[in-house]
């Protein structure tokens, strides 16, 4: 008895253990795991985008998520009307915030891979709020305090006392165990942003709704007209003023207005220079699909169009005779604009067409003054120019 009332007092008097020391920030933002939560995209294509560029974590989907893993890191990926929304909540509870240009799962993931890696470099603030991740709420109630009351219950039982009556030896109370300190309660107030609102256990997330409003939006666009066929040359240049109507998915309708001239000079009866103008209006209806690849945007579509044209001379419209027929072209073209978005309601691009039309009769216009021809217009022409576009409707969803 007395070798074992000294072997407890050495037990008592050794040092406690030194307490495990908190991960640095660097360290918590390179969790072996990322739980992702996608809205507005893909969550497949995101999972799988991401997975290569994760450093070697792994990529769960919130919504498959069954058991909670302390060690991980949460990312939400929302697409909004403009743009990318990325919140990540590492596991000390600190949050990030990121945004991007609009994009697909591929433009998602590279945001992601970016944004973390600027958090392990240190190179990112967080919000001076704090927030628990929401795959906390799949972790199994009970658990742990059942584990934790078992292994309890075994360190404070007391020893059989023993049956051989001997002189008691001095009572030494035994130490109990220090009980665990809890998670400091965290007293901030929560973030104003909806990425970090979890619904109650056991219900789905709900996700946020893309904003699928069809856009309207108004165009400015001119440059030079060639020809090709027949008479390959400059036949002047104009300007143009579009509505384009561009649907939530790839379709896209259009109509617009053109107008372009052309000057010549040619010599009258008297050996004297004559100025002569053309003037083409052009009205067109089309449709198409479209194409955009974060900031850059790319439109295609097909036209049918009416075109009437008069003659000046002098300033005064010219009369035609019988070698000239007067009707309107009839036709169509294909226009090509890729666009750059300056800001959410501007673009600045280019555009690049080709048109074919003719008279009813099936043939071009040869505009002669005398023997010498001074114009041509019809056949097989080519514009090209810049284009500024400006989106009229709806007004941009602002950002939370």
């Amino acid at each position: 008895m007395t070798q074992a009332a000294l072997l407890l007092a050495a037990l008592l008097a050794a040092p406690a253990p030194p307490a495990a020391a908190s991960a640095p920030p660097v360290a918590a933002a390179r969790a072996p795991t990322l739980v992702v939560r996608a809205r507005g995209l893909d969550e497949r294509a995101l999972a799988d985008a991401l997975r290569p560029r994760s450093g070697g974590a792994a990529v769960v989907l919130l919504r498959n998520v069954a058991s909670v893993d302390p060690d991980h890191t949460f990312v939400d990926v929302e697409l909004q009307a403009g743009e990318l929304a990325v919140t990540v909540i590492l596991r000390d509870g600190r949050v990030f915030v990121r945004r991007g240009p609009r994009g697909g799962p591929r433009d998602a993931a590279r945001l992601c891979a970016s944004m973390l890696a600027a958090i392990a470099d240190d190179a990112l603030a967080p919000l001076p709020e704090r927030a628990a991740s929401p795959a906390l709420a799949a972790a199994p109630s009970g658990q742990v305090s059942a584990d934790m009351s078992q292994k309890t219950s075994e360190a404070i039982a007391e020893p059989p006392a023993d049956p051989i009556a001997e002189p008691p030896a001095p009572v030494v109370p035994r130490p109990v165990p220090p009980s665990p300190e809890p998670a400091p309660k965290d007293m901030s107030s929560p973030p104003a942003t909806d990425d970090l609102v979890e619904p109650p256990p056991g219900a789905p997330p709900s996700p946020v709704p893309e904003d699928r409003r069809p856009i309207l939006g108004l165009a400015l666009a001119g440059g030079p007209l060639f020809g090709l066929q027949p008479d390959p040359g400059v036949r002047g240049g104009g300007g143009e003023v579009r509505v384009d109507l561009r649907g939530s998915r790839v379709w896209l309708v259009t109509a617009g207005v053109r107008a372009a001239g052309h000057t010549a000079v040619g010599m009258g009866p008297a050996n004297r220079e004559e100025r002569f103008g053309l003037a083409r209006l052009r009205v067109s209806l089309g449709a198409g699909a479209w194409l955009t690849r974060g900031r850059f945007e790319l439109r295609a579509t097909a036209n049918l169009s009416v075109e009437p044209w008069f003659v000046t001379r002098a300033g005064r419209r010219v009369e035609f005779g019988e070698s000239t027929d007067p009707a309107p072209l009839l036709g169509g073209h294909i226009r090509i604009a890729p666009t750059y978005a300056v800001t959410r309601r501007l673009d600045l691009g280019a555009f690049a067409e080709v048109a074919a039309s003719a008279t009813p009769t099936g043939n071009a216009v040869r505009v002669r003054f005398g023997e010498p021809r001074i114009f041509t217009l019809g056949g097989v022409e080519v514009s090209l120019g810049v284009e500024l576009r400006v989106r009229a409707w709806p007004k941009p969803t602002k950002q939370r």
